[in-house]
């Protein structure tokens, strides 16, 4: 018993700091930013003039408010408020507070993107649990406007201890390999291997995707070469098939991995499946590995950069934000 609690301590509270946790807030919120963009960019062809109108299939939670038709003037504002609210976020000003306004605008442009759309999309989904630790931690207290605030005014605040920090970066690290490893269990679940061994359902897939564009005025199909002719290579369809198994069933050993640089190697291969994925596929996972982050220890890396050449590490990081 003695062993198995070194270990499970050892999982969950050791590894990193509390500046390591404010510099990945600051880094995941520039991150976050253009992620932000990135999944809203369809409302800004609401017109923001326009009349309000009924969702015909509104998301679960929108039905259950009782969310029955959209605005698009509070569109407009909520894109407003959700980059302001990350900008904040991301420099740590009123920090816990920004989260929660973050995830709530999430919530809603996302229920609003989903139900004029009709679509279910799961891009938000580790992006939104890691905002949900890292409200439930302390990364304000670093590198942040708040503590530079609560300095300048004479109020002491408590190091971040390294249990405070490791916890909440363990948990999102958890939860990121849960989600890549249950995308694996559910395709099992489905069709079994097929799905990662039949190179036809790529085929099928890439060819669908090639005339995704539909047709100009004229009527002429908008075709993509690049889809289509990865669609006639079947062998390399198949290795597609079993580079996404690979990766899927084999995410949560990044959990053990200790070395940064295997670390990076294997999400390097991940971010190149996800780039991939958007130009073959157009699926719109491009800026997903900005939760990457939550895989490193940014402190170290920042200490790493700044190191002189003479071999000693400045000391003063105050001014990283400010």
């Amino acid at each position: 018993m003695v062993a198995i609690r070194r270990i499970w301590d050892s999982f969950w509270f050791t590894g990193y700091s509390g500046e390591g946790l404010g510099l990945l807030r600051f880094c995941f919120g520039i991150g976050l930013f253009f992620f932000n963009l990135s999944q809203i960019w369809s409302l800004f062809l609401i017109d923001i003039t326009g009349e309000p109108y009924y969702y015909i299939k509104p998301v679960w939670y929108f039905d259950l408010l009782g969310f029955t038709h959209n605005v698009p003037i509070f569109d407009y504002l909520a894109i407003a408020a959700l980059l302001a609210a990350t900008v904040s976020m991301a420099v740590g000003y009123r920090t816990r507070l920004s989260i929660v306004i973050v995830m709530v605008l999430i919530l809603y442009l996302r229920g609003v993107r989903d139900s004029l759309l009709g679509g279910h999309h799961h891009r938000y989904l580790v992006p939104f649990e890691i905002l949900f630790f890292l409200a439930l931690s302390r990364c304000g207290d670093v590198y942040s406007v708040d503590a530079r605030r609560k300095r300048a005014s004479g109020v002491a605040i408590a190091p971040v201890e390294e249990w405070e920090a490791s916890w909440a970066i363990v948990a999102m690290q958890l939860y990121t390999a849960s989600f890549y490893f249950w995308s694996f269990i559910a395709k099992i679940r489905l069709t079994g291997l097929h799905w990662f061994t039949d190179p036809r359902r790529i085929q099928e897939l890439l060819l669908a995707r090639s005339l995704i564009w539909g047709a100009t005025e004229a009527g002429e199909p908008v075709f993509n070469p690049l889809p289509y002719w990865i669609s006639q290579q079947e062998t390399l369809c198949l290795v597609l098939g079993l580079s996404a198994l690979v990766m899927e069933a084999g995410f949560p050993l990044i959990l053990v991995i200790r070395r940064p640089i295997a670390r990076f190697i294997f999400l390097c291969g991940v971010a190149v499946f996800h780039v991939a994925n958007f130009l073959f596929a157009y699926v719109g996972f491009l800026l997903f590995p900005i939760t990457f982050l939550i895989f490193f220890d940014l402190e170290d890396v920042r200490r790493r950069l700044v190191k002189k050449p003479g071999g000693r590490t400045r000391t003063r990081t105050a001014d990283l934000l400010l």
